[in-house]
């Protein structure tokens, strides 16, 4: 077994696998690997000359609470049938952990199939998007108020700010800039799929049309007005698509303002999983304002990390406050709490807060001080956490 990084000579292989294991269209397949992948973000266990697992790191940019992080974007984990049950997949994952922590990264995002193949690795669960499933026919209570046109290549840095002012409070999202919209097109484009501009009101809708059902793959509004207009302009297909499937972030407003919710069935749908690489850097990189208005100066507590995978962030840290700002250190000394990796990510994510993690975790939160879980609630804050990144 060689586990190293992707040669031009593996393409070929890797495209193979990649269509064994996965059901997409022979035009994604060649949007992807023409417009994303790239052999040195490719890891890949190799067996006389033969690839036998892959898995790619696609790079991208995401705002966590207001700070910038550079992340890898597990995708395409893969193996042949004849290695499945035999811990290639374990040996692959441990080799990519050790390679993004050598690398710098402090957090990273995958995309599970299944959510139990990754949790022993670190990974949890940290986005959410919602579901509406209507009949066409319920939206013909709205009215086209502007006109919408069909989205060129030209339209990127259009399209980049209608995406960055409606995003902004949100939190863990992607940054997406003219280059990023210039592939975006082309991957909505290789599904046959269609991209639809508001640019009086600063809105877009990208959707599929499959069979009798209109797939919005993104709804991206700045006001009511303009979703008002964008959900009669899906309403106009009636005829066409009798039914409609919206994804979108889980504080939406469709459903305030559908006339009958009780015909629309709305699901919570598990989208993304997360990871903190590198706990001590993740620490390090809060940036609280106004800290000093918290009147926890001189406050501190010591966290027992359990990751079985990133041993440098399998210690106890202790974590505190001086000089009006956030500082961590590993300790010999006793710990105040005890969190797995896991546990610690969907708090980094600000996915749940700290009381739930308590919850979860069957954790008294008398054995901590006021001031303690004052500090905790302070650096892990929860937030509507949206991505929409498929690959």
């Amino acid at each position: 077994m060689n586990i190293r990084y992707a040669r031009a000579t593996d393409k070929n292989q890797i495209v193979s696998l990649w269509n064994y294991c996965f059901e997409d269209g022979e035009d994604f397949v060649k949007y992807y690997f023409e417009n994303l992948y790239d052999k040195k973000n490719t890891i890949i266990i190799e067996e006389n000359n033969e690839v036998l697992s892959a898995l790619q790191l696609n790079k991208y940019k995401i705002d966590l609470r207001n700070r910038k992080y550079d992340v890898s974007y597990v995708v395409g984990v893969s193996s042949k049938p004849e290695v499945r049950g035999l811990g290639y997949m374990k040996h692959l994952m441990t080799y990519t952990l050790e390679e993004l922590y050598k690398s710098g990264e402090i957090v990273s995002l995958l995309m599970a199939i299944d959510y139990r193949l990754y949790k022993r690795y670190g990974f949890d669960h940290c986005y959410d998007q919602i579901q509406y499933n209507i009949k066409t026919d319920e939206l013909s209570g709205f009215r086209v108020t502007s006109k919408l046109r069909k989205a060129d290549f030209e339209d990127s840095k259009i399209l980049s700010e209608i995406y960055t002012n409606a995003v902004k409070n949100l939190n863990g999202y992607a940054l997406r800039d003219e280059v990023y919209f210039d592939r975006f097109m082309k991957e909505i484009e290789s599904e046959d799929g269609y991209i639809y501009i508001d640019e009086e009101n600063k809105s877009y809708i990208a959707y599929y049309i499959q069979g009798d059902t209109i797939f919005v793959r993104e709804l991206i509004y700045n006001n009511i007005s303009s979703l008002k207009s964008i959900l009669a302009y899906i309403y106009n297909h009636n005829t066409q698509c009798k039914n409609t499937v919206i994804n979108a972030p889980v504080d939406d407003k469709i459903k305030l303002i559908i006339a009958n919710l009780k015909t629309c069935e709305i699901k919570l749908i598990p989208f993304m999983a997360g990871r903190v690489i590198n706990f001590e850097k993740y620490i390090e990189s809060i940036n609280l304002d106004n800290i000093n208005t918290y009147h926890i100066e001189g406050e501190s507590i010591k966290i027992k990390v359990i990751d079985k995978y990133i041993p440098q962030n399998d210690n106890v840290f202790e974590i505190y406050i001086k000089d009006n700002k956030v500082k961590i250190e590993k300790t010999q000394e006793s710990y105040d709490i005890e969190l797995d990796i896991n546990s610690i990510t969907q708090l980094a994510f600000s996915y749940l807060n700290i009381e739930e993690i308590f919850m979860l975790n069957e954790i008294d939160e008398n054995s901590l001080t006021s001031n303690q879980i004052k500090l905790l609630n302070i650096l892990f804050e929860k937030k509507v956490n949206y991505i929409d990144e498929l690959v």
